[in-house]
């Protein structure tokens, strides 16, 4: 057995099945990824494969990506603003899409770090501290540093782990099986509760074009309350 398949397999005995797996095919893995509570694309990304373009995120060349709509914009509507953006989200044309470059296309050993890195990547979003903290309530470091612990030239601890997996909205004692490392679940430290709508419009989001994204973006801000002026 390889040791993405020992890991797929510790992850399902967790979750109360068995299975042996040699080295799972891409159809194999299309039909795991609902048993073990993965997105598929996910299930690629910690198998270290290339995504199929209908799994795929959008490939964006314009000056935003998914965190200047969730991180930026979204974190700053109340519940019923949030749920209004994510119906428009969710109402934008489904668009093919069709890269340039394969993804991931980074040419990097599958170290834990990588993978981390990579399922960011997987809903256009990049390692930056502002996200980690608001999504991931992460530890106030730089993103320097957040970089420097997935290439662990610092140590890539538990703290940082957590953010990882809360911002990508996978429980951490799943993910810490699937990267192949130890890690404790530490308590939530955000001063408010872990926002898994923006977590969940973050995915719902990464297949957004430009154009979309710059749409909804838009529609986020027009969802903001209005000062009054009165008086």
């Amino acid at each position: 057995m390889t040791p993405f398949g020992i890991r797929v397999a510790r992850l399902l005995e967790r979750r109360g099945a068995a299975v042996t797996l040699a080295e799972p095919g891409d159809d194999t893995l299309r039909r795991l990824a609902p048993v073990l509570g993965l997105h598929t694309a996910d299930l690629f990304v910690f198998a270290g494969r290339t995504l199929p373009d209908d799994l795929a995120p959008a490939e964006l060349t314009g000056p935003w990506d998914v965190e200047s709509l969730v991180a930026w914009r979204a974190h700053e509507l109340d519940a019923e603003g949030r749920a209004r953006l994510r119906d428009f989200v969710d109402g934008l044309p489904a668009r093919p899409v069709r890269r340039t470059t394969p993804f991931p296309s980074d040419g990097q050993e599958l170290t834990a770090g990588t993978i981390l890195r990579r399922l960011l990547a997987n809903r256009n979003l990049r390692v930056r501290n502002s996200l980690l903290t608001e999504l991931g309530a992460g530890p106030y470091m730089s993103t320097a540093t957040y970089r420097m612990a997935l290439a662990e030239r610092v140590p890539l601890s538990d703290d940082y782990v957590n953010a990882f997996a809360r911002t990508v909205g996978i429980p951490v004692l799943e993910l810490a099986v699937l990267i192949d490392r130890e890690v404790a679940e530490l308590p939530w430290t955000g001063s408010r509760p872990w926002p898994r709508d923006l977590v969940e419009l973050a995915w719902a989001a990464r297949r957004l074009d430009d154009e979309q994204l710059r749409a909804a973006m838009d529609h986020a801000d027009s969802l903001r309350p209005r000062p009054d002026t009165d008086g």
